[in-house]
């Protein structure tokens, strides 16, 4: 029984895999040869639905009407490689989103051209509260641009919503822009951090509440920002990991 359970196990994940490569070689191609994000979007949003549904991972989103008509930065936990495929799926791809990433993702040669092709807006190496990092952040959002954000950085194989970096709340208080808080769960079970075996599993994303920004002083920053870390929490399905 277990070796049957196993070879199920490797069976699905190398077709997930499958699966995932045919979806990159046909939707990713076109969105890097576009190299237009309104459109490039679209094409991701019907792909990455597409990958799910063959997957058979269902994928659902609550609280969809809580999302403001105007820009914004939406704030998500990160707790896979999963979840960019999956807020791709579940949200809107017009007028969509530019998601913020590191600049590891995008000094990797094949990414490049599909992270430009979506409007990807990429930071430094360094933290998140560096000023160079907060300085795009406030460019992007100039332009006009409704950002996600993954506040805690990077993912790590332990459980729970890890504290968050001050940039994002650094750039929506200078720039009067809203932030709205939201939770992905499921993800982590899907594609495990340290693991290459996805597993089937269902996703959600729920939208909590919208946070308007505050005052300019580094006091009402960090309110802000705890605000946002405990109307995440419940959203995650996980424990606190922020001390």
């Amino acid at each position: 029984m277990k070796r049957r359970r196993l070879f199920a196990a490797w069976s699905y994940g190398c077709y997930a895999w499958l699966v995932f490569a045919l979806v990159m070689l046909s939707f990713g191609s076109l969105v890097s040869l576009l190299q237009s994000p309104r459109h490039g979007r679209l094409v991701a949003r019907a792909g990455t639905r597409l990958l799910f549904r063959l997957a058979g991972m269902p994928v659902s989103a609550y609280g969809m009407e809580r999302l403001p008509h105007t820009q914004h930065i939406l704030l998500v936990n990160h707790a896979s490689f999963v979840d960019g495929l999956a807020l791709t799926a579940l949200l809107p791809a017009r007028p969509g989103y530019a998601f913020v990433v590191r600049q590891q993702y995008a000094s990797q040669g094949l990414l490049y051209p599909l992270l430009r092709g979506l409007g990807t807006v990429v930071l430094n190496r360094s933290h998140h509260n560096d000023a160079t990092n907060v300085d795009l952040l406030k460019a992007a959002l100039r332009h006009g641009k409704s950002l996600i954000v993954f506040p805690e950085g990077g993912f790590a194989p332990e459980t729970g919503l890890k504290a968050f970096h001050s940039g994002a709340f650094i750039a929506a208080i200078a720039e009067d822009v809203p932030i709205v808080v939201a939770g992905l769960r499921g993800a982590r079970k899907a594609l495990r951090p340290g693991t290459w075996l996805p597993r089937r599993t269902a996703i959600e994303l729920e939208i909590g509440p919208v946070l308007p920004p505050h005052g300019v002083d580094a006091l009402q920053e960090l309110q802000l920002r705890m605000a946002a870390h405990q109307a995440m929490l419940p959203l995650t399905g996980e424990e606190d990991a922020g001390a």
